[in-house]
This record gives C-alpha cells, sequence and structure tokens, in this order.
C-alpha cells in the first residue's frame, strides 16, 4: 500500500492502474462476503434443522424410556407371579 505522500508522487497512468486494481479487490472481496454470507444462512438452517431433530429425538427417547420402564415392571411382576404359583404348585 501506498502512503499518501507516495500516492500524489505517482503518474496519472499509475494512478489509474492503481485505482483500477483497487476496484478489483474490492469486487472480489464483495464476492467472496456474498459466498459467506450464503454459506452462513445455509448453516444457520442446519443448525435449526438439527436443534429441532435433537428435540424430536429427545421426545422419542422419553416415550421410549418409559415403554422399557413399563415393559421392566411387567416382567418383574410376571417373575414373581411365576415364583408364587410354582411354590403353590409345589405344596399341592
Amino acid at each position: 500500500m501506498y502512503t499518501q505522500d507516495e500516492l500524489a508522487k505517482l503518474s496519472d497512468e499509475d494512478k489509474k492502474k492503481q485505482k483500477h486494481s483497487t476496484s478489483m479487490e474490492i469486487i472480489i472481496l464483495e464476492s467472496d462476503v456474498r459466498k459467506m454470507a450464503a454459506q452462513k444462512n445455509e448453516l444457520e438452517a442446519q443448525i435449526r434443522k438439527l436443534k429441532y431433530d435433537e428435540e424430536r429425538l429427545r421426545v422419542e427417547l422419553d416415550a421410549k424410556n418409559k415403554e422399557f420402564q413399563a415393559v421392566s415392571q411387567k416382567i418383574t411382576e410376571g417373575e414373581e407371579d411365576i415364583k408364587r404359583l410354582r411354590k403353590r404348585l409345589n405344596l399341592l
């Protein structure tokens, strides 16, 4: 980059080249920023979807855990009933 004094000493042709070069840099940087903004928006959408999926999975997991506990309780009750009936059978 040039200082103010160095820019003042440049010829008109050099100034035109510098302006053109700087304009091209701006255009390239603006393009890059637009691409990154689009990528940011896409990532935000993906994050929102993943959070929604996470919440849905959490609800499903809770439901499955409750179902698991209920089935486990029924198994325990069934095993106790089997023991009770075997004792009764042995007594007869």
